[in-house]
């Protein structure tokens, strides 16, 4: 009996400290009724050359005060390579001497001298949102890794980290073994290094944590320690078996609800650190989460998730019932939005498109976006749905940013 005193003893206390850890803590809605949030790619204005210095950063997020933004979303990756100096992975375009496009050598060579002037720019980001009276949660492109052409390898070399580099056997891989050039969340090393690079951004003042799914898929082949779990759990390969088999899909999230609770325990840590609770969101495919090994229903029951953006992989204008994952939430504290992307057509300039467009031999493409009256027609519909809020990527239109915040009076009933 003496002997099952002390096991007994650490369960109780294991279990008091589990109850003790805060439940998720929904953002607040800012200016308006509705929360909205908006995401800032970490890339793109550097690339355009908007953002040279601390104060460009500094000024975009101040543009932000006056509009219901509630929560800045600053992405930290791109690839698997960051914007802020950590010894995690490297800044994007970090040992890059030959670049594709001009702006990604102006991106490049701008990261390199913020950092060597001292300037941390998650830092200056966070700060610059609590004096706009927003939050900031520092946002990871979960697998942004790019393949490499026989024509064109400027993005992996800018992009892809000198981790992806030196593990090739790390990859997602096909049924037949074929290099999918994303690193795979099977291995305990991938994740290591994704959390990592999570972690040392919490040291940060962020106010939490978001795990972007939409950018970009997949985060699982069938890579060993993954097929060895199967095969030991249901004694058949599950090569053999459809991609979409729901057993081989269960192990797909196993593993990755692994890394969700690790990343809610760093979180835990650092918000100790800070003295206050620091939030963890994602964003999902609401077709694909599924088969991409995103076990929502178990987030949702364990409580690690604050916000969830539901949103497509692909162009913008998209539709679906969001209804269902307002039930599913229902009780949670977890709140739901509508995960709007901006862009209807276009895509990101190529190598050869640039070089056209320098020499005057091309005009550069343009994008289609969605427009307000666009926005609050589709809003409108959302909010009806349940919607806690609506999520802006590839958006900043100040206008915009006003005024999503507050949903249309109801129209009388005739």
């Amino acid at each position: 009996m003496k002997s099952l005193r002390r096991p007994l003893l650490l369960f109780t206390l294991a279990a008091a400290a589990l109850a003790a850890l805060p439940g998720p803590e929904a953002p607040k809605p800012r200016h308006g009724t509705k929360l909205v949030i908006v995401n800032d790619d970490g890339f793109s204005a550097f690339y355009s050359g908007r953002y040279q210095t601390a104060d460009d950063l500094r000024q975009q997020v101040a543009s932000y005060a006056d509009t219901s933004v509630a929560v800045l979303e600053w992405c930290i990756t791109s690839g698997s390579r960051v914007n802020f100096a950590t010894p995690a992975s490297e800044l994007v375009g970090a040992n890059v001497t030959s670049f594709g496009r001009r702006g990604d050598q102006l991106a490049a060579e701008t990261l390199r001298r913020l950092a060597a002037e001292g300037t941390d720019t998650l830092q200056v980001v966070a700060q610059a949102c609590h004096a706009a009276g927003i939050r900031c949660y520092a946002t990871m492109r979960m697998n942004g890794d790019y393949a490499a052409s026989a024509k064109d390898d400027s993005l992996s070399r800018q992009f892809n980290s000198d981790f992806w580099r030196a593990h090739p056997e790390f990859r997602v891989r096909g049924p037949k073994g074929e290099d999918k050039t994303k690193l795979s969340f099977a291995f305990a090393e991938v994740r290591d290094f994704k959390l990592a690079i999570l972690r040392d951004a919490a040291t940060r003042d962020i106010d939490g944590l978001h795990l972007d799914f939409l950018r970009h898929p997949p985060f699982f082949g069938y890579e060993a320690p993954m097929v060895d779990a199967f095969q030991q759990k249901h004694g058949i390969d599950p090569r053999s078996l459809p991609a979409d088999d729901a057993r081989w899909a269960s192990i797909r999230a196993e593993f990755m609800t692994r890394f969700l609770r690790d990343t809610r325990q760093l979180l835990d840590t650092a918000g100790a650190k800070h003295g206050r609770h620091l939030g963890l969101s994602a964003r999902l495919d609401w077709r694909e989460h599924v088969a991409l090994g995103c076990d929502l229903a178990t987030w949702l029951k364990e409580g690690l998730l604050d916000y969830l953006v539901v949103g497509q992989h692909s162009l913008g204008g998209y539709e679906f019932e969001l209804a269902p994952f307002v039930r599913l939430a229902r009780g949670s504290g977890c709140a739901v939005l509508f995960g709007e992307e901006a862009i209807l057509a276009g895509h990101d300039r190529t190598a050869a498109e640039d070089k056209l467009i320098a020499e005057g031999k091309m005009v550069a493409p343009t994008r289609a976006s969605l427009l307000l009256t666009q926005y609050q027609a589709r809003a409108a519909r959302w909010f009806a749905a349940g919607a806690d809020g609506i999520h802006l990527f590839n958006e900043s239109n100040p206008t915009v940013l006003k005024a999503l915040g507050t949903p249309p009076p109801a129209k009388p009933t005739p």
